[in-house]
C-alpha cells in the first residue's frame, strides 16, 4: 500500500492534485490510499506523531500560519524521511527545496508526466526496501543492495556495476541517488559507491572490492571517509 499526503489551502487545487495523483496511481496499478489537509499546521503534526504511515508528501508552499518549507524543516528535524513533493505557483522557493531533501519543486499547474515521475521515484522506494527495481533493455529486475558494487552516470543513463554483470538504465544519477540506502555514497558527480563494497581510500580515489578504481571528487573526499567508517562500523 501506498500511502500519500497531499496538503494545499486551496480547496480546487487539493481537489485537482488528489485527482491526479489517483489517476496516476491507477493507471500503474499501484494500490493506494491518500489523505488530504487543508491546513499545513495540522498537516505537519498529524505528520509529526511517531509511526506515522506515509510515504510521500506532496505539499504547496504559500500558505498562512506555516509555509511548506518550514513544515518541511520541521519534518526533517525530527528525523521524518518520507519523501517532499512540493507543488506551488512560484519557482521563489525551490532552491530552498533542495535544503530539505526534496524530491521534486512542480510548478502549477502540474505537469503531469513531470508528477508521475516523481511518485514512481517515491513507490519505488517504498516497495523495495531490500533491493531496486531497474529496466535494461526491456526487461525489469529486482536487484539486491547487496549485489551493486557501484553506478555511474552515462549522460542519460545510469551502468550499475554488479557483482555479477552490469547493467544499464534509463535514469538520472540523481534520481537513482534519491532511491538509494544510506550504505550508498556519491563520491563524484558521475559516481555513487556502495560503502561496504570500498575496500580502501586515498586522495581522490576508492578501490572497490572487485578492484576497480572510483574517483572522489575533492568536496566529497573527507564526508566520504566519515561516512565509510560510520556504514562499516554498523554494520560489522
Amino acid at each position: 500500500m501506498f500511502r500519500v499526503a497531499i496538503c494545499d489551502d486551496e480547496a480546487t487545487s487539493l481537489q485537482l492534485n488528489t485527482i491526479l495523483v489517483e489517476t496516476i496511481l491507477k493507471e500503474e496499478g499501484i494500490s493506494y490510499e491518500i489523505r488530504t489537509f487543508d491546513d499545513i499546521g495540522l498537516m505537519t503534526e498529524e505528520l509529526s506523531r511517531p509511526g506515522q504511515p506515509y510515504d510521500v508528501l506532496l505539499s504547496d508552499i504559500l500558505a498562512p500560519g506555516m509555509n511548506g518549507i518550514e513544515a518541511a524543516e520541521r519534518l526533517r528535524g525530527i528525523g521524518e524521511r518520507l519523501d517532499i513533493i512540493f507543488i506551488s505557483s512560484t519557482a521563489e522557493y525551490a532552491l530552498e527545496g533542495y535544503k530539505v531533501n526534496a524530491l521534486r519543486y512542480l510548478k502549477k499547474p502540474v505537469d503531469s508526466a513531470m508528477l508521475k515521475e516523481a511518485l514512481l521515484i517515491s513507490y519505488r522506494k517504498t516497495a523495495q526496501k531490500e533491493g531496486l527495481s531497474v529496466t535494461s533493455e526491456g526487461k525489469l529486475y529486482n536487484i539486491n543492495y547487496k549485489e551493486i558494487i557501484y553506478a555511474e552516470s552515462q549522460a542519460r543513463d545510469v551502468e550499475l556495476t554488479l557483482k555479477d554483470r552490469r547493467l544499464i538504465t534509463h535514469m538520472k544519477i540523481s534520481d537513482l541517488e534519491k532511491m538509494l540506502p544510506d550504505q550508498f555514497f556519491r563520491c563524484h558527480r558521475s559516481y555513487i559507491v556502495n560503502l561496504l563494497e570500498v575496500e580502501n581510500i586515498e586522495r581522490y580515489q576508492a578501490t572497490m572490492k572487485n578492484q576497480d578504481y572510483i574517483p572522489i571528487s575533492q568536496q566529497q573526499y573527507t564526508e566520504m571517509k566519515n561516512r565509510m567508517f560510520q556504514c562499516q562500523t554498523r554494520n560489522g
